[in-house]
């Protein structure tokens, strides 16, 4: 009778590949260190985050813990806290050259919009991003077009945030919400992705800002004018 050896070593092989991912789950190792590696070659900012839990099998999960610094020159701890973010990648498209992620909801968030010498912490942050695009470089070839990973996120939202403006001003951030990122490009680079959230939030910060800076001088006179009687 022969021996089937080699077989059963394959066998072995297989389960012990299966083991490894089904406990260790390295998929959240991988997307935690992609995060902490390429975060902040694009914002020149830190990125770090604590945790990052995904299902091997169902792709659901989430982040916690994920910490978004500020660039060089301003002075405040960070520009984005955020405990809970919950995500559902597309697993079936992680082997392939676009990956769908169907969710990504920030829960939640503390915010803190510092103004600086040359415009706040996120315009920083924005022109950061898209210098490493070569944006501001003139490169003729679109960074989409470039080999590597590719995204589609369906959904990306940020919820109930708060945000902190100049230690005297605090208030509500509206809800945002975006659809379809790199959907119309069949897939966008992970800096491009970055680049559209975040014009999103600094656009919706700076409206939000105005706005509570109106309202704030509106009060400040309204209360004034009691004191004299009108």
């Amino acid at each position: 009778m022969k021996k089937s050896y080699p077989a059963i070593l394959v066998v072995i092989a297989v389960v012990a590949v299966a083991l490894f991912f089904w406990f260790s789950n390295p998929l959240g190792s991988i997307l935690k260190a992609a995060i902490e590696k390429f975060g902040p070659e694009m914002t020149q900012a830190a990125v770090r985050v604590s945790k990052v839990d995904i299902s091997p099998t169902t792709g659901q999960g989430g982040l916690s813990g994920l910490l978004l610094g500020n660039p060089r020159g301003f002075k405040t701890g960070y520009a984005l806290k955020a405990n809970n973010i919950e995500v559902e990648i597309d697993v079936a498209s992680i082997t392939k050259d676009v990956v769908v992620i169907h969710k990504i909801l920030i829960d939640s968030p503390h915010i803190i919009y510092e103004k600086g010498n040359g415009g706040t912490n996120f315009d920083a942050i924005q022109r950061n991003v898209e210098q490493y695009l070569g944006v501001d470089r003139g490169k003729g070839k679109s960074a989409d077009k470039e080999p590597g990973k590719k995204l589609i996120i369906e959904v990306f939202s940020i919820r109930n945030a708060k945000v902190s403006y100049g230690g005297a001003l605090d208030l509500s951030l509206p809800d945002i919400e975006l659809h379809n990122i790199g959907k119309d490009k069949g897939g966008a680079s992970p800096a491009s992705v970055v680049k559209s959230i975040i014009g999103a939030v600094n656009g919706k910060l700076a409206g939000s800002i105005a706005k509570g800076v109106v309202e704030g001088v509106g009060s400040a006179v309204k209360g004034v004018g009691s004191l004299f009687g009108k």
